[in-house]
């Protein structure tokens, strides 16, 4: 708490370039040494770009992702001085916002679902500010630090579900029409969790949640995200809702829908996959097979975190 007090002040006097360009240094210099994330994100990096993408860029990306994902660190910190005027002027818009309203229009909730990328805080606000929002929130510690932030989280339009009473808080969100965001790319890779997916052309298992909560209530699930441009503004991204239909296997319908999501999350990730954060192995070592079975509804719940994560 000593050192978040202490940049909390400091944060107060820096201008935003100042403040980059200090978030620039840290996460290069996290980069070189947290030498287990780094080779977690390099290995991500070149499936994401694929086996024809030379090792110079592979390195490159995955050390603008350390970078960016420290001014969103940054930003975060600033959250309470921002005002809704600086919103405005830093937010560009969001490409898709009628996907958006299409999916609200059908009244029976909205599953936003994300990766850890760009700014989700500044997603949040934006969207929270028009629509209302709801975010399930992985504690954060001290527990003196988590009452501080999701205070600044509900002053910016979103409302926290805490993870412990997570399942049961999105249904009732979902069956009042509420719109709830789940971030839906973190790695499981124990046998029986998660759903198998094939995301960026390789297999993994990902939390198996937000299609548990669209076949349960019926919610469409827009995929969403908000990246910071060159000029250091911001940019967002909805696709076309998804709608799932339960069927007599609800452990394929699971899969299925979750296929589809991941899908679309990954097209939200390919324009930018440096703002795509993601500092443990994507991918297991041995792939992983279409027979897994999925979690149950309440462990399938992604622990989503509404504060700095934990990717």
């Amino acid at each position: 708490m000593l050192a978040w007090h202490t940049w909390q002040r400091i944060d107060t006097v820096l201008p935003r370039p100042a403040r980059f360009a200090i978030a620039t240094g840290l996460g290069e210099l996290l980069y070189w040494l947290l030498p287990n994330k780094r080779a977690a994100t390099l290995a991500n990096m070149r499936q994401v770009l694929g086996p024809h993408a030379p090792e110079q860029r592979v390195r490159l990306v995955a050390k603008r992702s350390f970078r960016n994902y420290a001014k969103y660190l940054s930003e975060f910190a600033h959250l309470p001085r921002w005002s809704d005027d600086d919103l405005e002027r830093l937010m560009m818009g969001v490409d898709g916002w009628e996907h958006i309203e299409a999916a609200l229009s059908e009244g029976k909730g909205v599953i936003f679902a994300t990766p850890h990328y760009g700014n989700w805080d500044v997603a949040g606000w934006f969207f929270g500010k028009r629509h209302g929002l709801y975010a399930v929130a992985d504690p954060l510690e001290p527990p003196e630090l988590d009452t501080v932030v999701q205070g600044w989280r509900h002053a910016k339009h979103m409302n926290v579900i805490p993870l412990a009473n997570g399942a049961r808080g999105v249904m009732r969100a979902l069956k009042q029409g509420g719109r709830v965001v789940l971030v839906v790319d973190r790695p499981t890779h124990k046998q029986g969790e998660g759903a198998p997916v094939v995301f960026f052309g390789a297999w993994t298992r990902v939390p198996a949640g937000a299609a548990h909560f669209a076949l349960r209530t019926g919610a469409p699930v827009v995929a969403v995200g908000v990246w910071r441009t060159p000029r250091n503004t911001y940019a967002g991204v909805a696709l076309p809702p998804l709608r799932f239909t339960p069927s007599d296997d609800f452990e394929r319908d699971v899969n299925g829908a979750m296929q589809r999501i991941i899908a679309d999350v990954e097209a939200v990730i390919r324009p930018h996959p440096d703002q795509w954060y993601m500092f443990r192995r994507m991918w297991p070592l041995h792939p992983a097979t279409s027979s897994v079975a999925v979690s149950s509804p309440d462990t399938g719940l992604p622990p989503l975190s509404s504060g700095p994560a934990r990717p």
